[in-house]
């Protein structure tokens, strides 16, 4: 009673109040995510209104401005620091000065990180983000040009909802992925909205599809393109954020370890992975996502959480050598439907006259 009467007069915070704000926090995060995407329905009417608009002397559709903008938010959120993972490149920082290994990569998720899971990608992989960010630049840039053709600009309007969406989400995500959000009862949060980000960036892409958007044209170079660069990898981070959550829940079935669990978890999510990476570049018939998805299963495998003394001794060289080796069969196969992908229009001309050959 005396530590309470002193911390209410010191106007210290009790863990009642700091745990209503956390959850008043998660609230707010969660309210906004799904009435971001609630909305989507109606924000896409509004956007598709064909009136322009002038701003500095510069006049162009609703859509393309508020593309613009939403692009700005998304990089301006990315920057503010003081993220979970900013502080994760700080301990790995400091751990390469300490070694003073000069090939370390200054991201990742050190290794006695307690988000540190089966699935988590060895720290090159995070060097697809200058990438992405760069081909989005590109790609708003490129929409907001005033000398688009019809099926350009048919394209950059039908995606402009869903890449709004997925702007927000990530800017969202921004806030969630902080340290009060990272107990477990809050860390979900962060994994929902990469999963929602990856449907939303999903239907936008569709979107650029339907427009009849076609290889190698500029809509493709500077539209899919870099959506599908964004959408594969946020598929991935949302897999590696899911499995982070997992590893620091202490909600699991009581007749496994939370070790056991990982395990089977890590197991199921180089499979669906694999599975969602298929089924899009193949009914796309492009090779982006799947490549991307390849290049998220290497850099698992790469990691080797075998190579790891406290990891190893918590589960087992075995079992982690197992994963590794799962994770890199379902990078090759990923890499291999690439390849065929990448030769399926040279070679489909040829397909009739072979078939004929064969059914003789």
């Amino acid at each position: 009673m005396r530590s309470s009467a002193a911390q209410c007069r010191s106007g210290a915070p009790t863990p009642i109040t700091m745990l209503s704000l956390r959850d008043l926090g998660a609230a707010i995060v969660t309210a906004a995510g799904c009435g971001a995407w609630w909305g989507v329905g109606k924000f896409s009417a509004w956007l598709s209104a064909s009136t322009p608009a002038s701003l500095a002397g510069v006049t162009l559709a609703r859509w393309q401005w508020v593309n613009v903008a939403a692009f700005a938010v998304n990089v301006v959120s990315v920057a503010i620091p003081g993220r979970i993972d900013d502080e994760m490149a700080t301990q790995m920082k400091k751990e390469a000065k300490i070694r003073k290994s000069p090939r370390s990569v200054a991201s990742g998720v050190p290794k006695d990180s307690i988000y540190r899971s089966l699935v988590t990608p060895a720290g090159w992989a995070f060097l697809i983000w200058p990438v992405i960010y760069l081909a989005e630049s590109v790609f708003t840039a490129a929409q907001a040009s005033s000398s688009l053709d019809k099926i350009s600009a048919a394209a950059y309007a039908s995606a402009a909802p869903w890449w709004t969406l997925s702007c927000t989400l990530q800017a969202l995500w921004c806030v969630a992925f902080r340290d009060w959000a990272k107990a477990p009862g809050h860390f979900w949060i962060s994994g929902s909205l990469l999963v929602a980000e990856s449907v939303s960036l999903g239907r936008a892409v569709a979107a650029m599809d339907a427009a009849k958007v076609a290889f190698p044209s500029a809509a493709y170079l500077c539209g899919r393109l870099p959506l599908a660069l964004h959408h594969g990898w946020i598929t991935a981070a949302a897999v590696v954020n899911v499995n982070s959550w997992i590893a620091v829940s202490e909600n699991y079935p009581s007749r496994m370890s939370n070790a056991e669990f990982q395990a089977r978890s890590a197991f199921i999510s180089h499979a669906a992975a694999a599975f969602v990476g298929a089924r899009v570049s193949w009914s796309s018939r492009d090779p982006t996502f799947a490549a991307v998805i390849a290049w998220a299963l290497y850099a698992i495998a790469a990691d080797g959480g075998w190579r790891k003394r406290n990891i190893v001794e918590r589960f087992g060289e075995k079992p982690l050598r197992d994963i590794a080796d799962n994770a890199l069969f379902y990078a090759r196969a990923m890499a291999t439907l690439c390849v065929i992908l990448a030769a399926k229009p040279t070679v489909d001309p040829y397909l009739p006259d072979a078939m004929a050959l064969f059914n003789r």
